[in-house]
């Protein structure tokens, strides 16, 4: 991928005067913003797009040497989903970026079973509309199945997978209170009680909470295309390079716990803004 360096842009007229463009500028600068502010949440992300692009580029090289190329093609999807997940917890769409991750562990995932299963890619392929091979189809390409397919490799893996899975859906990948209440905002002022909408967060405990979902999502995507193709893996040391994330994400949340924890404190208190 190539751009020409920001500076270079010139904003087109009318940028910024209808309700479409006025929420991405603000987007825009949002992750300009955080590029600067936290620098080393932005490092993380992009080490772990580093690696990814490293996956996708040994993916599409074998695509037609293979008999069926699914399973590389999925990990490549999954690349593109981290990619979408970034940039948008980068901007403050945190609730969105949840949707996202989940399809980059999901993509991750069916790519991984199709590349260790060449003959379930036909099968995959070749979804039954009659109900009784649909119930069959399901049973053996449904997450849970899969999830279980790779405890049999990694209980933890699997765990990891399902964990991950579920907290997507929990905040913001399926419709449920966590996920409503989210982007709600209510503000007590000198005029009385007022309810508005946040779609863009500001840099708080649910924002970091979001990033540190999504970094745990490109660490698997990563890690889970090393299992895949140990050839891969051994070139590019991907399932060492995910442990590695693993690691610095967690100095990253031991020096965020004191602020995650002022922050839930002072959601929790009574407030007066905008005086």
């Amino acid at each position: 991928m190539t751009a020409s360096n920001p500076i270079h842009y010139e904003v087109p007229p009318g940028w910024g005067d209808d309700p479409l463009s006025e929420f991405q500028w603000a987007g825009i600068k949002n992750e300009f913003a955080s590029f600067v502010r936290v620098p080393r949440w932005q490092k993380a992300l992009s080490a772990i797009a580093d690696d990814l692009s490293k996956c996708s580029a040994y993916a599409i090289s074998g695509a037609f040497t293979v008999g069926d190329p699914a399973a590389r093609f999925l990990f490549m999807t999954a690349h593109n989903h981290f990619l979408a997940s970034a940039r948008l917890v980068s901007s403050g769409q945190c609730l969105s970026a949840y949707a996202t991750g989940r399809a980059a562990v999901e993509s991750a995932l069916y790519g991984w079973y199709l590349a260790g299963k060449p003959d379930a890619c036909q099968r995959w392929h070749d979804k039954p509309k009659t109900r009784g091979e649909r119930k069959k189809w399901d049973q053996e390409f449904r997450f849970s199945s899969l999830s279980d397919a790779l405890s049999e490799i990694s209980e933890g893996a699997a765990k990891w997978a399902k964990e991950m899975h579920q907290t997507a859906i929990d905040f913001g990948a399926h419709p449920n209170k966590e996920a409503l209440y989210s982007n709600m905002r209510l503000e007590t002022t000198l005029d009385g009680t007022r309810l508005s909408m946040e779609f863009l967060h500001t840099s708080r405990a649910s924002s970091l909470s979001a990033t540190k979902f999504v970094i745990e999502t490109g660490m698997f995507v990563v890690a889970l295309f090393g299992r895949a193709y140990p050839e891969a893996d051994r070139s590019h040391g991907l399932v060492k390079a995910a442990s590695l994330h693993a690691k610095a994400l967690r100095i990253l949340v031991d020096e965020s716990a004191q602020f995650v924890k002022d922050d839930v404190q002072g959601l929790s208190a009574p407030r007066d803004r905008d005086l």
